[in-house]
C-alpha cells in the first residue's frame, strides 16, 4: 500500500523516484530523516489515509495512555512523517470519544438548589408550565389546540387548566392570565417557570 501510494501522491512521487536531500529509498520505501533519525513516509490516499494513518495515531494514542495532542505527536514522529502530521494528530485528538469522555468540564459548577418557600395564602405563589395534547379544532371558530396551559397553586395545588390556540404569543397568555387567574385571586407575588421564551417576554 505504501509502494503504491507514493505513485499516487503528489508531494512523495519524485522523492521516491529521484531522492535527494533528506529523503532516501530503502527497498522501495520513502524515509525522510530529521535529526538523523529515519521516519516512514507515508502517502497523502485514500487507502493510507483510513488504514495506516487512523491505524498510527490510535496505537500511538491509546499506547501513551491517551496522551495529550503534544505527547502523540511526538510519538507518531519518531517513526513517521507526512505533511501536515501536526494537523491530523491534532484533529484526531480532538474527536478522539474516549478523551472527550474523560476530560474535565469547563463549564461552571450548579448552582445549590433552594427549596420554595411555604406560601401563607392560596395564589400568592404560582408554578405555571405547557402540556402538549393531540391536536382538535374547535368547530364553532376553526381555531387549532394543541397544548394546555397549567397553573397551580403551591400551597392548595388548585390548578386551572386552560388551552392554548396553535402560534400562541406571550400577549394572549397574558391576556388569559387577566381573565382566568387575576380577575378571581388577584397578583401573585412569585411565579416559577421553565424558561419557554413566552415567559421570558417583557410583557410579564
Amino acid at each position: 500500500m505504501l509502494k503504491s501510494g507514493y505513485q499516487k501522491d503528489p508531494e512523495f512521487v519524485k522523492k521516491i523516484n529521484w531522492p535527494i536531500n533528506e529523503y532516501s529509498k530503502v527497498h522501495g520505501i520513502l524515509y525522510y530523516t530529521f535529526n538523523e533519525q529515519l521516519r516512514i513516509c507515508v502517502p497523502n490516499t485514500p487507502e493510507c489515509n483510513s488504514i495506516i494513518k487512523n491505524t498510527l495515531l490510535d496505537k500511538i494514542h491509546t499506547s501513551l495512555g491517551h496522551a495529550g495532542f503534544t505527547k502523540t505527536l511526538y510519538g507518531l514522529m519518531n517513526n513517521f512523517y507526512w505533511p501536515k502530521i501536526t494537523r491530523d494528530t491534532r484533529e484526531y485528538c480532538k474527536t478522539c470519544a474516549v478523551c472527550q469522555q474523560a476530560k474535565n468540564s469547563i463549564q461552571k459548577p450548579n448552582g445549590l438548589l433552594h427549596p420554595f418557600l411555604i406560601p401563607n395564602k392560596p395564589f400568592t405563589y404560582l408554578t405555571m408550565d405547557f402540556l402538549a395534547l393531540p391536536a382538535i379544532i374547535a368547530h364553532a371558530t376553526k381555531v387549532h389546540y394543541s397544548h394546555v396551559w397549567t397553573i397551580v397553586c403551591r400551597l392548595t395545588k388548585y390548578t386551572l387548566v386552560l388551552p392554548l390556540p396553535d402560534g400562541c404569543t406571550a400577549d394572549t397568555l397574558v391576556s388569559l392570565f387577566m381573565s382566568h387567574a387575576y380577575s378571581h385571586f388577584g397578583y401573585p407575588l412569585d411565579i416559577v417557570t421553565d424558561n419557554n421564551t413566552l415567559f421570558q417576554s417583557a410583557v410579564w
